[in-house]
């Protein structure tokens, strides 16, 4: 047995006063006359003998009763020998896991209420030294501060959901350091980690098997909250089958629609609603599968278009709802660096369409400020490449711009070369002269998707007299979109780093006649199409991404996101002309929620459209075992596992403390003390 007051124990010292009133507590006698004395002196010692044990009796039951007093004040319990003596402030760790897979629906309620009340009885039974610790996955400044149980309780009342998902190694992790820094807790504290979530199987333990760093005096009770039912559909992603945006092109937006239950699903409403474009379709979900289907449309305008698709559910909603923003330009803006084997016949194709506008500039009298605000830059016939032109190709590149390279009869092969490994495409070495008929197009890319009705292998195609022999290696990861007979790449295609294409020839006549066939036509529009330089349709709230905008924009007017009530400026890098959003880390990201939003200076320059992340759409859950071994593999031995499924309540959960004999103690003071009373008043 132990003491969690010992100090308590010197008022055993004070037991020595009842002891010396009952030695000097001598009644005295009054002396009365009697004839005979024999019957009065067997009375006599019968008296005395009674009054005795009656002071006997009381003087115990007084000692009795300040000895157990004393004892509750000193608070004695029974401790596991295998663990430390528990501080008189010992700390419960809670995590509350408000993920969206919480807003599921249990056998009273939301699993996320059904955490906080549970939450809410645990701490009203804790003792009123005891301090607490609440982490949700939002991380917040606030979730650092060490509670009085009356703090925790109105903690517990600011929970709600939130789209991050974090964890369980994490958020534990963060709180075992924040304790490890607290003065509050002293050397030796007990801490109880209880961790209230559904434990989904997707996201609840990282894949990092690392040990944690811990207290050693650390006890851990996962409780899991089970829901009624895990079946949940909900709409994956969606994406555009061309990410081509213009005006009055038919368009096909492909939406991904996940059923994981056991059950078909037949006549699921699902809502599209793109500016102009309103839909309600009804389509059947196989069970356990994923399901694609496609809607086309026109855009009748430009501009920024925003659209939101609506799939009707009644179990989780979070991922019923998917948003997008993208925009129908006017123009593609295109820059011409001629060399000194330039050729006509690019400027002359792209004036067939008033959609693209061309600027043409000499490759050795270019600047910087040449490359603001264009799409593609095509270098015509060029032989030599300064490294600054290089540089500046390189950095549109990688800012998201499109380049498309047309050498001249006599490429420098240095310079080429030097801009091709940076472009990650094949060199150019010796020019070869056989074999150059072009044997194949690749049908299958995007590139080619819509260009031709059918697909054949028995079209007329052209030729080429000669080409540059392409040599690949471990860097250069083009893939080939027009192949010869010879095997050679004539046409090249990369989008590590934005969209490059190589034409491996030259479009001066002593190499053929490839300028004068429809293909090159179709190729070069085609090119043109793919290169307006779209941005994300939509961004995943929690997950690392940098959003461009494009448009002009005052650089004395800070750039605002505003929408669902929120107005926020939000993290910006600027890499040639091209201004970066970030999301990540923004305070605000804490109150953002799936929407559509704007993106405004002075005015208006575009749209942002913002999802959750379906990580927490699947609904299945780590089993209790698998639970247990999770801890288990990360250093973690003291685990006991607690389940809230049906009307259990973790009101009912007997959260590890050592067995204390306190209330005992009280409970056997007063009985003494009433024994004292009838010794005193019934004992004669």
């Amino acid at each position: 047995m132990k003491f969690l007051y010992p100090e308590f124990l010197w008022a055993f010292a004070i037991l020595i006063i009842p002891i010396i009133i009952h030695l000097f507590n001598f009644k005295r006698y009054k002396t009365l006359y009697f004839s005979s004395l024999t019957f009065v002196n067997h009375v006599d010692q019968q008296t005395k003998s009674t009054q005795k044990l009656k002071h006997l009796l009381v003087l115990f039951s007084r000692l009795l009763a300040f000895i157990f007093l004393i004892l509750a004040f000193s608070q004695p319990y029974l401790s596991d020998e295998k663990k430390n003596t528990p501080s008189k402030s010992g700390i419960i760790a809670f995590y509350i896991d408000n993920s969206f897979s919480m807003q599921a629906i249990g056998a009273n309620g939301e699993l996320l209420s059904e955490a906080i009340e549970n939450a809410r009885e645990i701490i009203k039974k804790a003792a009123l030294s005891t301090r607490f610790l609440i982490g949700t996955n939002t991380k917040s400044g606030s979730e650092e501060r060490i509670l009085s149980k009356i703090e925790a309780l109105e903690k517990l009342d600011q929970i709600d959901l939130s789209p991050l998902t974090r964890s369980i190694d994490e958020i534990i992790q963060w709180q075992s350091e924040r304790l490890a820094k607290s003065d509050i807790v002293a050397e030796g504290t007990s801490t109880q980690y209880i961790i209230l979530s559904d434990f989904q199987s997707a996201s609840s333990f990282s894949k990092d098997m690392k040990s944690l760093t811990l207290n050693p005096n650390s006890s851990f009770y996962p409780i899991k909250l089970s829901p009624e039912s895990s079946d949940n559909i909900f709409i994956d992603s969606i994406w555009f089958t061309t990410p081509i945006h213009k005006l009055g092109a038919k368009k096909e937006l492909n939406i991904q629609i996940n059923n994981p239950s056991d059950s078909d699903l037949k006549n699921v409403e699902l809502s599209i609603d793109i500016e102009e474009y309103k839909n309600t379709i009804l389509i059947d979900l196989p069970k356990n599968e994923s399901t694609a289907t496609q809607i086309g449309y026109t855009d009748k305008s430009i501009g920024t278009k925003t659209g939101e698709i609506r799939l009707y559910d009644n179990h989780v909603q979070f991922d019923d709802t998917y948003f997008l923003t993208y925009e129908v330009r006017q123009n593609v803006n295109i820059l011409l660096l001629d060399g000194e084997d330039a050729v006509e016949n690019i400027e002359t194709v792209l004036n067939l369409d008033e959609f693209y506008i061309t600027d043409r500039k000499n490759i050795t009298s270019i600047t910087r400020e040449d490359f603001v605000q264009k799409d593609l830059i095509i270098v015509n016939g060029a032989n030599t490449i300064s490294k600054g032109a290089i540089n500046y190709i390189t950095t549109f590149a990688s800012t998201g711009g499109t380049v498309s390279l047309f050498p001249g009869k006599s490429p420098n092969s240095a310079d080429w070369n030097e801009l091709l490994l940076t472009l990650n495409l094949p060199t150019i070495a010796k020019t070869i002269t056989s074999g150059n008929k072009i044997k194949t197009l690749n049908y299958d890319d995007p590139f080619f998707s819509g260009v031709f009705q059918t697909k054949s292998t028995n079209l007329n195609l052209p030729s080429v007299t000669k080409v540059y022999q392409a040599i690949k290696n471990s860097k250069t990861l083009g893939k080939s979109l027009i192949e010869l007979q010879n095997g050679l790449p004539l046409l090249a295609f990369n989008e590590q780093i934005g969209k490059s294409f190589m034409f491996y020839s030259s479009l001066h006549s002593d190499f053929g006649n490839f300028t004068k066939d429809v293909l090159f036509t179709a190729v070069l529009l085609r090119t043109g199409e793919l290169s307006q330089r779209n941005q994300p349709e939509y961004i995943i709230i929690g997950k690392s991404s940098r959003y461009p905008v494009y448009a002009k924009t005052n650089g004395e007017t800070p750039i605002h996101i505003i929408g669902n009530g929120i107005d926020f400026i939000p993290k910006i890098a600027t890499a040639s002309g091209v201004k970066y959003l970030s999301l990540s880390n923004t305070p605000s990201i804490k109150n953002i929620q799936a929407g559509n939003y704007t993106i405004k200076t002075d005015k208006n320059i575009g749209g942002i459209s913002l999802n959750y992340d379906r990580k927490e759409s699947l609904l299945s859950s780590h089993s209790e075992e698998e639970i247990i071994v999770h801890f288990q593999n990360r250093g973690i031995q003291e685990v006991t596992f607690n389940e809230i499924n049906g009307y259990s309540t973790a009101a009912l959960i007997n959260i590890n403390k050592p067995f204390s004999f306190w209330k005992l103690c009280i409970i056997l003071t007063f009985t003494f003390v009433l024994l004292e009373m009838i010794f005193v008043r019934f004992l004669n």
